[in-house]
């Protein structure tokens, strides 16, 4: 569909944005990364002709300006008819409890958390490309169980009133046209490389409901695309940092800008701690000895709450109130710096967990 709608050239689009809010005009992006850089280009471009403040240009991914929508119908006399929002730990718990509940044994299930997360993005991926989840003969295990929590998970929420995220443009979808809702005079499509059935249905109600739809495509850019292959996940991270180093040692022409160098992580929350140790003993040998005041590199991903010293020892102080916990875990709560007395207590409780240690 937005293949063949009006196209915008990206000079012209923060021309427009300019404007300010009187132009009616909302920018909608796939994801919220492209969402911040273009925002944070757009506002370059005012403190290039030298203002100090200016009206926020209204770009977003396509999921705020939905879930926008909901909000505006909430406060209106829509507000009956829509169910409440879940938040992503909601409908994991959710999901959690539905993998739970129908789970028996003989399917051999290692893990109902991680097939709760993998339900939830099957959810999604299904609501977004309209497949409709009913049994079908050829179907196996794995797809027959997904089906029946499914089944749970939308009981569930039905009897609830509750909705999640995948279900949240069905939802605003019919009332796109209602005054209460904030519907912008013009809606720009960027950096699209398709739309799903569900987004295009949104763009096709907003566009019935008197809405201008345009399309800006990113600038193209000319690429080298090579493979190489590595031994394993740590050579392979290890060359992705040898490769940037040289990328960044590279000499370039003068007055051009410095490399701006983007690395794609799969399973980054998984391999986090490997990915800084290997880029920081790349980009920076002397990091052991000295390490230098700022990195040269950033991983967008920051390191889960529980994985800092102090939220650490102060979760496993509160599983000191279990049954059971791992001896690693009451050892590291004996040592621990954090608790008052731990430098005039260091001996003794340094004797108290070598005896531990002595009876584990």
């Amino acid at each position: 569909m937005h293949r063949d709608l009006p196209r915008l050239e990206r000079q012209e689009l923060l021309e427009r944005l300019a404007q300010g809010h009187s132009a009616g005009i909302a920018v909608v992006t796939p994801n919220r990364r492209l969402a911040q850089f273009l925002r944070a280009e757009f506002d370059a471009t005012r403190v290039a002709v030298g203002l100090s403040a200016w009206e926020s240009a209204d770009i977003l991914p396509m999921g705020a300006l939905v879930e926008r929508m909901w909000e505006d119908a909430l406060f209106s006399e829509l507000a009956s008819e829509m169910p409440v929002l879940l938040s992503p730990a909601q409908e994991g718990a959710l999901w959690h409890q539905a993998v739970a509940t129908h789970r028996p044994p003989e399917r051999g299930l290692f893990s109902a958390e991680a097939a709760a997360g993998q339900c939830a993005q099957a959810w999604q991926l299904a609501h977004a490309w309209r497949l409709e989840l009913r049994p079908d003969p050829g179907w196996n295990e794995d797809a027959r169980a997904f089906l029946e929590w499914a089944q749970e998970y939308q009981r569930a929420t039905r009897e609830r009133r509750l909705t999640d995220h995948a279900r949240l443009p069905d939802i605003v979808i019919p009332h796109v046209g209602h005054p209460a809702l904030r519907r912008p005079q013009t809606l720009v499509l960027y950096g699209f490389d398709l739309l799903v059935p569900q987004a295009r249905d949104f763009v096709e109600a907003l566009k019935t409901a008197g809405a201008s739809i345009l399309v800006v495509d990113p600038p193209p850019r000319q690429a080298e695309v090579r493979r190489v292959a590595c031994v394993d996940a740590r050579d392979e991270i290890a060359s992705a940092a040898r490769w940037a180093r040289s990328r960044l040692e590279a000499p370039r022409a003068s007055g051009s800008p410095p490399a701006r160098i983007g690395i794609v992580v799969p399973e980054l929350s998984r391999d986090r701690g490997r990915v800084e140790r290997l880029f920081a003993d790349v980009l920076h040998p002397e990091h052991a000895v000295a390490p230098p005041a700022a990195l040269a590199f950033d991983i967008s991903l920051g390191k889960p709450l529980a994985e800092y010293p102090l939220v650490a020892d102060a979760l496993r102080i509160l599983r000191l109130a279990g049954r059971h916990i791992a001896f690693e875990e009451a050892s590291r709560v004996v040592r621990s710096p954090f608790i008052a007395g731990a430098q005039s207590e260091s001996e003794a409780r340094a004797r108290a967990d070598f005896r531990l240690r002595e009876r584990s």
